[in-house]
């Protein structure tokens, strides 16, 4: 191995380690979920009309009869060997459902993240005039978008697309397999959604960061040499400030997987926020115990891949 690449080998190693006692906490928890709940974890399933018969059934197939600790160990050992069985109504094999939802919900949350990158080039165009009326009004419209909750933003802006102009569906979802257009169309409105948010937030940091860095000495000798205030922005202000802009980045993606939950739900999107509800609604506890562990994993790879994304961006930063 390089001496280039060992670093971050080294990083990513170390970030999977230290992620590994927030899996099992979270996972853990999930499992004694079922069992904190008053009652027996398959009555609750299975309603008041169950019978004995069905009820001891059902605890001996999910292990509900078994302590919770040695039931987690079991539910880890079937996790090892990549077999985590079925869901409890749909009878689907669990990895496959956890997959195709995650599939949906990675979707429009990178599409998300694409549009809400355009508040980068705004941060650009309001730090190159700061305190003139691009400035201001810039600064004005994400202030209003920053104070307006996302569940609010989601019905404004459904009734305006959906209702009132009928540009954009509702409700319902298209896999992009199935036609790629019409897969467009209904993602529209829920990225839109989740985005809008993040995009006001990104312009708010990166306009701060371009504004500090443009009164740096090292810029004032850029501007002597006569170098154009577009070249200055591109080569001599974005790197410095990309460190914190990444931060941002990386909190929004995570954000945007928690978002989901209100946009899927709303939208009837089949995602991973809209399939832990049900799953929640029905007890289908196997289902949202395999839902939380993916999203440990998500998240834990984020940070280690924004923690990369520093060294990359300034050899000076320690990865380890």
């Amino acid at each position: 191995m390089s001496r280039k690449v060992a670093p971050y080998f080294k990083a990513v190693v170390t970030r999977l380690l230290a992620g590994i006692p927030v899996f099992i906490l979270v996972t853990l928890g999930a499992t004694a979920l079922s069992s904190l709940a008053p009652g027996s974890p398959a009555q609750l399933i299975l309603g008041d009309n169950a019978t004995p018969e069905q009820i001891e059934a059902l605890n001996r197939t999910y292990g509900y009869d078994l302590p919770v600790l040695e039931r987690y160990l079991k539910w880890l050992g079937d996790l090892c060997r990549g077999d985590l069985g079925q869901t409890l109504f749909s009878q689907q094999p669990m990895l496959q459902v956890v997959f195709d939802r995650a599939m949906v919900t990675f979707e429009i949350a990178a599409l998300a993240m694409l549009v809400s990158m355009i508040g980068i080039p705004l941060a650009m165009v309001a730090a190159s005039h700061p305190g003139k009326f691009t400035d201001r009004i810039l600064r004005s419209i994400a202030s209003v978008v920053l104070a307006v909750p996302t569940f609010v933003i989601v019905v404004l802006l459904s009734y305006l697309f959906a209702i009132e102009l009928r540009w954009l569906p509702a409700t319902g979802w298209v896999y992009f397999s199935e036609n790629p257009l019409a897969n467009l169309w209904y993602v529209a409105l829920p990225v839109l959604c989740l985005s809008l948010h993040q995009t006001a937030y990104l312009y708010r940091v990166a306009r701060n960061e371009f504004v500090a860095t443009l009164q740096e000495d090292f810029i004032q000798v850029a501007k002597a040499k006569g170098l154009s205030l577009r070249y200055i922005l591109l080569k001599h202000v974005l790197r410095p400030s990309m460190p914190q802009i990444l931060t941002v980045m990386g909190l929004s993606l995570t954000y945007m997987l928690a978002g989901s939950f209100i946009v899927e739900s709303y939208f009837a999107v089949p995602g991973i926020g809209w399939t832990m509800l049900t799953a929640v609604k029905s007890h289908d506890m196997p289902l949202v115990q395999a839902i939380l562990s993916l999203t440990v994993v998500i998240f834990v790879v984020i940070f280690m891949l924004v923690d990369i994304g520093y060294a990359i961006i300034d050899p000076r930063v320690d990865v380890v």
